[in-house]
């Protein structure tokens, strides 16, 4: 039976996401995860490479859970990062089973965060170390995570499409 509680609809949003990652970087070479459609826009700059739009949904994930878990008590400030602390997108990311595994990864941590909320923890509120006029909630963070991952995997997917067009994809 499929569990429809909040923290059960969170668990399935994610697991719906992570294989959206994991469709993305099906079959992928290498070179497609720095391809960028375009290097500038009078909009907005440059394009995001499929690598880095997927990473940073991953990295920012992570962050805004551990910012949960920072609102819940559960962790210290200083512990409050991307999987890969401030480097999303290193060299080691430019191979697809890096990334595939980093999802992975992260999606084992989203699982293991979920499976240990309580409800109460949920109402958690804390302000901001530096800026106590921002305050954070930890149900918030934890929809913000899978909506910022969404956006980022709804990029990741366009410029997929757009590198699939091109000539030799």
């Amino acid at each position: 039976m499929t569990d429809t509680s909040e923290i059960g609809t969170y668990r399935r949003l994610f697991a719906d996401k992570f294989a959206e990652v994991e469709q993305l970087l099906a079959d992928l070479p290498p070179a497609a995860l720095t391809w960028k459609p375009f290097e500038s826009s009078p909009w907005q700059g440059a394009a995001g490479s499929l690598g880095w739009l997927t990473a940073h949904a991953i990295s920012s994930t992570v962050y805004l859970l551990k910012r949960a878990e920072w609102t819940m008590g559960r962790i210290e400030w200083s512990e409050v990062q991307g999987d890969q602390g401030k480097e999303e997108f290193t060299t080691a990311n430019h191979d697809p089973a890096n990334m595939r595994a980093r999802a992975d990864a992260a999606q084992s941590y989203v699982q293991q965060m979920l499976d240990s909320l309580t409800y109460a923890e949920l109402d958690a509120s804390r302000p901001h170390v530096k800026r106590p006029e921002l305050v954070f909630t930890a149900r918030f963070d934890i929809q913000h995570a899978i909506e910022h991952m969404s956006q980022h995997i709804g990029h990741a997917q366009l410029t997929r499409q757009l590198w699939a067009l091109q000539d030799g994809a």
